[in-house]
């Protein structure tokens, strides 16, 4: 039977999940962060008249256990879902990587009872659920449904990190040595921020509050009207420093010229304020839960990249590694993402996927000499 090793992380903002299969070459699937419970009759409903065919990850939606959920551009555009950014991710784990896996599958042609080596990356704060969703998904992926089509397939390794752990493992200096240091590793996503303290080679602390970057957006969206979370993103990441008035046109509605240029003016003093609270808040939650003593702080996510001179003045005291090299490989292999800006999203999934296939390969070495002996 074949292999898929497979490291999903379960983003906001996205859902990311780099694979590969035999022979070894790394490929990356991307989807949205939506998830639905959806009738399994209106999912029959949307097969029996969709026009034309898409993707499996853009017309993804599993069934398990009596259940039917859509995942991803399925469930954002046919069925209204929103990123419930109330719920913890480990909520909607589950379903994501069943959809992630059954797309790959039916992507590949992957057959029923193949092994699957499957890496998570999970808040520091949901960590402790890892035993938990390694049971569920070994289970599940046994037996599932993925677009009315079985599934079944056989967990042989599962790893699971805190949000941080990939670039931990993968973004530092290979002549720096980890058990004479301490360091910081600081995770800034889309609904969280995390944060990972190491000393002498062990984790001696985690944390995750959710103070991430959608703690900016949904500012801005109190202080305007009639604005869509999605463009406004797009334009904020856009705007960078400067509150662009082009980026921000792009987003007004009214088409008087009068009021037109009240709504831009309105938009740009509501990004501006924003940033401003919001830093405010992230800076003073950073500066308590960071030592000055570190030797380094690793540094990784999306958010972190929008505030990168101010990190980087906040750090100051210490090294700070923004994983360059490592996302130098990801535009290297995966040249696209560069123009979605994801490179830097990524690395802490990549970090992951590499740590995921090495220790593959040693279960796979202990296997082989296993059964040498027995021989």
């Amino acid at each position: 039977m074949s292999l898929l090793r497979v490291v999903i992380d379960l983003g906001s903002s996205s859902s990311r999940g780099f694979y590969t299969l035999e022979p070894f070459h790394p490929m990356l699937m991307l989807m949205e962060p939506e998830v639905a419970t959806v009738p399994l009759g209106s999912l029959e409903a949307y097969e029996r008249n969709k026009m034309g065919e898409s993707n499996p990850e853009d017309s993804a939606w599993i069934e398990y256990e009596q259940k039917c959920f859509a995942v991803g551009f399925l469930a954002k555009k046919r069925f209204n879902a929103d990123k419930q950014l109330q719920k913890r991710k480990f909520e909607l784990a589950l379903a994501k990587a069943l959809a992630i896996v059954g797309a790959i599958a039916d992507k590949h042609n992957l057959e029923n009872r193949s092994s699957v080596h499957l890496g998570i990356l999970l808040p520091w704060g949901e960590f402790e659920d890892r035993e938990l969703f390694q049971n569920l998904v070994k289970t599940a992926l046994s037996n599932y449904k993925f677009k009315g089509s079985s599934k079944a397939f056989s967990l042989e390794l599962f790893i699971c990190l805190p949000e941080g752990g990939g670039i931990l493992s993968r973004g530092r200096d290979a002549s720096s040595n980890i058990k004479e240091q301490a360091i910081a590793v600081v995770m800034l996503g889309y609904r969280d921020i995390s944060i990972l303290l190491i000393e002498r080679g062990e984790m001696r602390k985690g944390k995750t509050e959710p103070l991430g970057f959608s703690k900016m957006v949904e500012s801005v969206m109190n202080q305007t009207s009639g604005l869509n979370v999605d463009r406004l993103i797009w334009a904020i990441c856009k705007t960078k420093k400067n509150s662009s008035y082009k980026a921000l046109s792009e987003l007004a509605s009214s088409v008087e010229p009068a009021y037109r240029e009240h709504e831009i003016s309105r938009m740009r003093n509501a990004v501006a304020n924003s940033r401003q609270e919001y830093w405010m808040m992230l800076s003073n939650w950073l500066k308590l839960q960071i030592p000055h003593n570190v030797d380094e702080v690793i540094i990784g996510g999306g958010t972190a990249h929008y505030f990168q001179s101010q990190l980087n003045n906040l750090f100051s005291f210490s090294n700070v590694n923004w994983c360059e090299n490592l996302e130098a490989q990801i535009v290297n292999n995966f040249p696209q993402v560069s123009s979605k800006s994801l490179n830097y999203r990524l690395t802490d999934a990549y970090g992951l996927f590499f740590f995921l296939c090495s220790q593959g390969m040693s279960l796979n070495k202990e296997v082989v000499g296993a059964g040498g002996a027995n021989e």
